[in-house]
């Protein structure tokens, strides 16, 4: 079977009417899957379908989607409040809140309706694929696979196998989410946070500590990283600069500079203050920058920007 006649049958799940469920939403349905999208009430159905159109006009105005592609590529999603919907289903990305109980709930929902060969791709940020197997009776169809917030753009995605997992479910993993653009990264064991989180938190910790410090301003934190080491890593890879640079020399850094570092455990002074004022960021309008509606607006294209060339579609036509 041929990719054009696999997508045209290819059914997908998506439980999670959230930024990250509407991204893929948008990124299956252009390639030419179907993609039925599952909320649990009315609002988040409504929510779910506005994210995905949302999305897709986010790319007619950079001039990626001719605007008539819109409609043509919605009509290859279904909203549904029920899991039935699913059954016919062969791949389920489960985008719900990172709580593991309630992503055990959905699962034992998709063991109930769907068929014994679905195989079920978390999309959490953290939580170790053992722990999310745990709530499956049939465990080895279970595997992370975690995207980048917009998951239409971002072309990473963290695959994490459980000690459970099918070597098959892994490789039908990997064809699926490349077949619509995605860089796969296959972690050889899982660890909290993964590759990337675990690299970027630890950037936000020390950016925090500075903060927390009175050595800079956020402004000129952010510009430091915007206007020096940031764009240098859209090119090469972080240990490929770190060792081109002589691991005797970085010896003799990380030496001096290691004890000075940022050891914190936990949340920060900088966070923990903002949340006693009731300031979360943008959604109250205020955390440790201000966020009027303007600058929300102009922040979530600018976010997106550099990301947009990632963007795989089929144009409808070659989809029939």
């Amino acid at each position: 079977m041929g990719e054009k006649e696999r997508k045209s049958c290819e059914q997908i799940g998506i439980v999670g009417t959230g930024l990250i469920g509407t991204g893929l939403a948008a990124l299956f349905i252009a390639n030419g899957y179907h993609v039925h999208m599952m909320g649990i009430n009315d609002s988040e159905c409504l929510r779910g379908e506005n994210g995905v159109r949302e999305n897709l006009y986010d790319l007619v105005k950079a001039g990626i989607l001719p605007e008539s592609y819109v409609n043509r590529f919605m009509q290859n999603l279904t909203i549904t409040q029920s899991y039935e919907a699913l059954c016919d289903v062969t791949f389920v990305l489960e985008a719900v809140f990172e709580r593991l109980d309630v992503k055990h709930s959905v699962y034992r929902k998709l063991e109930e309706y769907c068929g014994e060969h679905v195989i079920i791709a978390s999309a959490t940020s953290a939580i170790s694929a053992d722990e999310l197997a745990g709530g499956l009776i049939k465990k080895n169809r279970l595997i992370v696979a975690h995207p980048w917030n917009p998951p239409h753009l971002i072309p990473c995605v963290e695959i994490v196998k459980s000690s459970f997992t099918d070597e098959s479910v892994l490789k039908y993993a990997i064809e699926i989410l490349e077949s619509i653009g995605r860089k796969v990264v296959v972690l050889n064991r899982s660890i909290e946070g993964f590759i990337g989180n675990r690299i970027m938190h630890a950037m936000y910790r020390e950016a925090l500590y500075l903060l927390e410090q009175g050595i800079a301003s956020a402004q000129d934190i952010d510009r430091t990283i915007l206007y020096s080491f940031g764009p240098r890593f859209e090119s090469v890879g972080v240990l490929e600069y770190y060792d081109s640079c002589g691991l005797d020399l970085q010896n003799e850094v990380q030496t001096y500079l290691f004890p000075t570092l940022c050891t914190a455990q936990g949340p920060q002074k900088p966070v923990l203050h903002c949340l006693e004022q009731g300031k979360l960021g943008p959604k109250t309008g205020g955390g440790i920058y201000d966020w009027p509606r303007e600058h929300q607006e102009e922040f979530r294209y600018r976010k997106s920007k550099p990301f947009f060339q990632y963007f795989k579609w089929i144009d409808p036509e070659e989809q029939v």
